[in-house]
C-alpha cells in the first residue's frame, strides 16, 4: 500500500445504506484533536481531554463560511466513544463517532473529520494497524475478515477461534520446540572444542514426528477450512426442459427462476447462495443444452459449459418420464471428469429411464430419485450434496481448520521441511543440513504468523478488507 502508518485515519465503518446509526472511526496521533474541532458535548468537556472508554453526547459541529460572523452550523446529533492508546483495536488512540445512519449523513461527518486533519483508511488498514503493532498476529487479522464474511454457523465458529489465537498458539509452541532444538545444534558447531550437549537425535526426531503429524492434519483438514469460508460452488446441467430451474427454486425455497413448459426459458446462468447443513452453497443454474443454430442459445449453451467446468460438484439433471437420449449422453460425456450426483427429477410420475448409458460415464457416481414440484426427495438431494464433501462432516465442536490458500501453502512447506529433518537424522545425515530444514521450517511458520512477510502478500491480504475494517 506504501501508507504513511503516522497518519490520522478515517472511515465509515457501518455498511452503505438507510439505517438508525452510521459509524465513523478514527484512529492515530490527531483523533482526538480532531474531536475537539468538530463536537460540542453538553458537559462543554473536551473530547481529548476525556478518559479512556467514556461516551459522550453532543452535537457535530462545523464552521458556516456563509456567515460573517462564522458561527459553528450544527450538522449532527452525535455520541462520540473516547478509546486511548495501547488499549484499542489498533493501539493507537481511537475515536468513534456515531451519527445519525443513511448514505448522506455518514459521508458528511467524513467529509468534515478529512477536513480537519485526517485522510480516507485503505481498505483494511485499520486491522493492519493492529496486526503492525503487535495486538494481532496474521493468522488473527485473517480470521477478523473470515468472522465478517462467514456465511453460515459452521463457517464462524473456526474463524472466531481462530481470532482468540488458538492456532496461533499451536504454532508458536511448535516454533518454540524447534527453537529449543535448534539452539544447541548451531553452538556445537561454532564452537566445536567445547564440550556441549546436543540435543538427542531420538528426542529430537520425536519431536520433529509429533510436530509433523499435526502439521499433517491441518493440511488434510484445510480444504474443508477453505469451502467454508468460499462456499461450494454447484450447478445444475443437463439437457433442456428437464427441470432444473424447478429443482433450483426448490433448493432457494422461492421462485428464484421462471419456469416454463417451453424448452430454453433460461438463457443465462442465475446464482444464489444458500446454506445446506451449516455449509455455504454457491449454487447456480444453467440454460439446458441443446443443439441450436441461434446464436443466443449458442452462447447461452457455451456459458452453461463453462459454469460447470469450473463448479466443484455439477447436479447432472435427468427427467426420469423420457428414455436417455443422445443429448443427455452428450452433456455427460462433457462432464465425467466433474465430481457428479446424478439428478432424476420428475419421480412422482411413471419412470421411462434406463440408467445404464449414463452410469457407464458416471461409474459409482451418487444418484438421487426427486420430485422438484412436489418438493419430494430434497432433503435426500442436500444430504448427498454434502456427503461429496469432507466425508460429510461439517466442522467439530471446538475444531480449528485453515481458512485460506496462504495458509495451507506455509504449512505445507513447513512440513515438507520437518520430514527432511526426520530424514536427516534417521541416515544420519550432516549436522549444517539438519540445521538448514529446521531453520527453513521455523520460517515457514514465522511467515504463517505474519514475521518476516513479503510485502505484497501483506497488501494482498489486507487489501480484500473493507476500508472501515
Amino acid at each position: 500500500m506504501h501508507i504513511n502508518s503516522n497518519d490520522t485515519i478515517a472511515a465509515i465503518s457501518t455498511p452503505p445504506g438507510v439505517g438508525g446509526i452510521g459509524i465513523i472511526r478514527l484512529s492515530g496521533k490527531k483523533a482526538l484533536k480532531i474531536g475537539d474541532k468538530i463536537f460540542r458535548s453538553k458537559s462543554g468537556k473536551k473530547i481529548s481531554k476525556a478518559p479512556g472508554f467514556t461516551v459522550h453526547y453532543g452535537h457535530i459541529v462545523e464552521k458556516n463560511n456563509k456567515s460573517k460572523s462564522m458561527k459553528l452550523k450544527v450538522l449532527d446529533e452525535a455520541l462520540f466513544t473516547v478509546m486511548r492508546a495501547p488499549r484499542t483495536y489498533t493501539r493507537e488512540d481511537v475515536l468513534e463517532i456515531n451519527c445519525h445512519g443513511g448514505i448522506v449523513p455518514s459521508r458528511r461527518v467524513l467529509e468534515l473529520v478529512i477536513d480537519n486533519g485526517a485522510r480516507l483508511a485503505a481498505p483494511g488498514e485499520f486491522t493492519q494497524r493492529a496486526f503492525l503493532n503487535g495486538r494481532i498476529d496474521l493468522l488473527q487479522a485473517e480470521a477478523s475478515l473470515n468472522i465478517i464474511n462467514a456465511k453460515t454457523e459452521a463457517a464462524l465458529k473456526p474463524a472466531v477461534y481462530q481470532l482468540e489465537g488458538r492456532l496461533s498458539a499451536i504454532i508458536n509452541k511448535m516454533r518454540d520446540e524447534l527453537i529449543e532444538f535448534i539452539a544447541p545444534l548451531e553452538a556445537a558447531i561454532d564452537f566445536p572444542d567445547e564440550s556441549m550437549t546436543c540435543a538427542p537425535g531420538v528426542r529430537l526426531s520425536k519431536t520433529l514426528r509429533k510436530i509433523a503429524k499435526a502439521l499433517k492434519g491441518f493440511i488434510e483438514g484445510a480444504d474443508k477450512g477453505i469451502m467454508l469460508q468460499n462456499g461450494i460452488s454447484i450447478v445444475l446441467a443437463g439437457a433442456a426442459n428437464v427441470g432444473k430451474s424447478s429443482i433450483m427454486n426448490a433448493l432457494v425455497e422461492y421462485e428464484r427462476v421462471i419456469v416454463t413448459n417451453i424448452s430454453g426459458t433460461t438463457r443465462d446462468v442465475v446464482q444464489e447462495l444458500i446454506n445446506i447443513n451449516g455449509i455455504p452453497v454457491r449454487i447456480a443454474d444453467t440454460a439446458g443444452i441443446m443443439d441450436s443454430s441461434c446464436v443466443i442459445t449458442k452462447e447461452s449453451v457455451a456459458r452453461s459449459l463453462a459454469f460447470s467446468q469450473k463448479a466443484d460438484l455439477v447436479l447432472f439433471v435427468l427427467d426420469s418420464t423420457r428414455e436417455i437420449n443422445k443429448t443427455d449422453l452428450d452433456v455427460a460425456k462433457k462432464l465425467k471428469n466433474k465430481k457428479v450426483v446424478i439428478v432424476v427429477n420428475k419421480s412422482d410420475l411413471k419412470s421411462k429411464i434406463n440408467y445404464s448409458e449414463i452410469l457407464k460415464i458416471f461409474p459409482g457416481a451418487s444418484r438421487v430419485k426427486i420430485s422438484a414440484l412436489r418438493k419430494q426427495g430434497m432433503a435426500q438431494l442436500e444430504h448427498k450434496i454434502v456427503s461429496q464433501f469432507f466425508k460429510g462432516e461439517i466442522v467439530k465442536s471446538e475444531e480449528l481448520t485453515i481458512s485460506n490458500l496462504r495458509q495451507k501453502k506455509s504449512l505445507e512447506e513447513c512440513y515438507g521441511f520437518i520430514n527432511n529433518a526426520i530424514l536427516l537424522i534417521k541416515n544420519k545425515g550432516f549436522e549444517e543440513c539438519l540445521i538448514f530444514e529446521i531453520r527453513q521450517a521455523l520460517n515457514s511458520l514465522g511467515s504463517l504468523v505474519g514475521e518476516d512477510i513479503n510485502e505484497d502478500i501483506l497488501d494482498n491480504i489486507f487489501n480484500r478488507f473493507c476500508i472501515g475494517k
